[in-house]
Parts: structure tokens; C-alpha cells; sequence
């Protein structure tokens, strides 16, 4: 069992790095008051050693995604918003009263051959 630092990693972030092995490993983790604890053992002929290794780089990773999410939020989101409004439909154009007519339910209920066999 190894343990890492709390002030160093989220809760996120571990458990994001603990799913990422959960193919190669049966993991248990636990929590004191300063720190994550994981247990890694392997499934396979896998050393135990190369394992933790591993994941602790998988720490190290997700901690890293997690700030490049977190710095580039406020892009993402007015990338999304930009997106979204460019999308828009202005319900109010100005169009002919024949177009209007086309969605009017007397125009659409009125016989064709009533209206133009005259």
C-alpha cells in the first residue's frame, strides 16, 4: 500500500487514475487525514513495483488535465456559446404573406382543386 499526498491531488483525479488500471490490477483505496492510500495488486504476472510506478504517472497525468480543464473553462464554454448563438434563427424575418400562408391551417386545409380550377 503507498500512500500520496492530499494537497498534491483531488479526489478526481485519483480515482480517474485508479479506473485506468482497474484491467490490470485489483485496487483498494482509502483516505487518512493527510492522505490518499492505494493498494494495487496485480491481476496478471504484472511486478507490483512497475505497477505502482505506473500509476503514479497516471497521477500525474490526470492532475495535469484536471488544470488545463480547469484553466481553459471559461473558453470552452464561450466556444460552445458562440456555436450555439451563431445557430439561432430569427423567428421575426420579413417575409411575404405567402410564405406566411404556407404555415396558416386555412391555406393548408383548402382544396387545391377548389383554389385553382376556377
Amino acid at each position: 500500500m503507498k500512500s500520496y499526498a492530499k494537497e498534491l491531488y483531488e479526489k478526481e483525479v485519483v480515482l480517474k487514475a485508479a479506473y485506468a488500471f482497474t484491467d490490470r490490477a485489483y485496487i483498494h483505496l482509502d483516505v487518512s487525514d493527510e492522505n490518499y492510500l492505494v493498494s494495487l495488486v496485480p491481476k496478471g504476472e504484472e511486478q507490483e513495483e512497475r505497477l505502482y510506478a505506473e500509476f503514479e504517472n497516471e497521477l500525474i497525468a490526470q492532475e495535469t488535465r484536471r488544470m488545463v480543464s480547469e484553466r481553459t473553462k471559461h473558453i470552452r464554454e464561450m466556444i460552445v456559446a458562440r456555436a450555439l448563438s451563431s445557430t439561432m434563427i430569427d423567428l421575426k424575418d420579413e417575409g411575404s404573406d405567402e410564405e406566411e400562408n404556407l404555415f396558416d391551417a386555412d391555406a393548408i386545409l383548402t382544396d387545391w382543386y377548389e383554389e385553382y380550377e376556377k
